[in-house]
């Protein structure tokens, strides 16, 4: 009897133990995603944005330890934003495992086992240890060809299960839009950059561009998707963005700014496609008013779910989830834009990860 007596407290004693963890994690994941999102932002605009601008411009005097500090200050923010991606894609997944729902869904009533999320965490764990691997063999076409590979399973099993728990066609045609631009820009890296390679067949370099477009015009019609997914619209989008005036402001205000400086430095052919969002790895060789138009639904919808925080869980995982996705940009460029995605991805998949806040 006072075995059983033994083990019942150490099961109780289990379970506690389990709740308290259970229960700290998602504090964890909060404050590791809030400064990942503070960092991505700041990498973006000081790394990939302003110390490519400021090569074009004179450096004279006082201009030049702006530049070098900012430039450093960049490189900080991007190292910095990696490390956060990881722990934050880490915590994710503890907290999902211990939340019951890794690897399951909920059936009548009944868990069962979830193939697309389970592929999507096996894909996430490829993906991260072909970087490593990548990132040690500095450019090998092996690894880049299975890395994109894996970044194109985890997507896709990702977007299955964003499919399943998101019934109203306003999500899914989202998610079908978003999957679009990210397999069709990684399948054209893959025929531009491996298959030729591996085939040593120069042909399919003609696919390239095409895919590219398509996978960009997909990316920006999305603008409107996520909108219509996230904005909290409705059937009267106008009175709604009227009752958000703030959201509405700030977005016509940082559109203005785009389009202004792209008018105002026209003249300069290389800076304008960096202006025009080049350091988020979009041509800009489609129509102008397509990117003002997608900028423009982005802006508006996170400004308004940064607005409703304390709303729900939804308006949370698309605020932080779309910041994310809008930073790692359309073509995948260095390590982190990739990571900044996926983590994206995973919270609007996943809002649960932001139930507590």
């Amino acid at each position: 009897m006072a075995i059983n007596l033994n083990q019942t407290k150490s099961l109780k004693a289990g379970r506690v133990e389990r709740a308290d963890q259970s229960q700290s994690m998602p504090g964890r994941l909060k404050w590791t995603l809030l400064a990942l999102v503070i960092a991505a932002v700041l990498e973006l605009l000081l790394w990939r944005t302003f110390s490519r601008i400021g090569v074009f411009i004179p450096k004279q005097g006082a201009f030049q330890v702006v530049y070098t500090i900012g430039s450093q200050l960049g490189i900080i923010a991007l190292n910095f934003a990696v490390l956060l991606c990881l722990a934050t894609l880490a915590f994710a997944v503890l907290q999902l495992r211990q939340a019951g729902h890794f690897g399951q869904r909920e059936v009548s009533g009944k868990l069962v086992r979830n193939l697309p999320l389970t592929l999507a965490m096996a894909g996430l764990v490829l993906t991260l240890g072909l970087t490593l691997i990548q990132m040690a063999l500095v450019q090998d076409a092996l690894v880049s060809l299975l890395l994109r590979l894996g970044l194109i399973l985890t997507f896709s099993a990702l977007a299955v299960d964003f499919w399943r728990s998101h019934p109203t066609w306003q999500a899914r045609l989202f998610v079908s839009l978003l999957l679009a631009g990210y397999v069709l820009q990684l399948a054209a890296k893959v025929v531009h950059d491996e298959l030729g390679l591996l085939l040593n067949f120069n042909g399919l370099e003609n696919l390239y561009l095409p895919l590219l477009l398509a996978g960009e015009a997909a990316v920006l019609l999305n603008g409107f998707g996520l909108y219509l997914c996230y904005g909290g619209g409705g059937k009267r989008p106008a009175r709604s963005m009227a009752r958000n005036w703030p959201a509405f402001l700030g977005a016509v205000i940082l559109v203005s700014v785009f389009v202004g400086m792209t008018f105002l430095t026209v003249a300069e052919s290389d800076i304008v496609p960096i202006l025009g969002l080049y350091a988020l790895g979009y041509t800009m060789q489609l129509p102008l008013p397509l990117y003002v138009m997608a900028l423009f639904f982005l802006l508006y919808t996170v400004f308004f779910n940064l607005g409703h925080l304390q709303e729900n869980r939804e308006r949370r995982a698309a605020a932080f989830g779309l910041i994310l996705i809008f930073v790692g940009g359309y073509i995948f460029n260095i390590s982190n834009q990739y990571l900044f995605a996926l983590t994206g991805m995973l919270l609007l998949t996943r809002p649960e990860l932001v139930e507590k806040w």
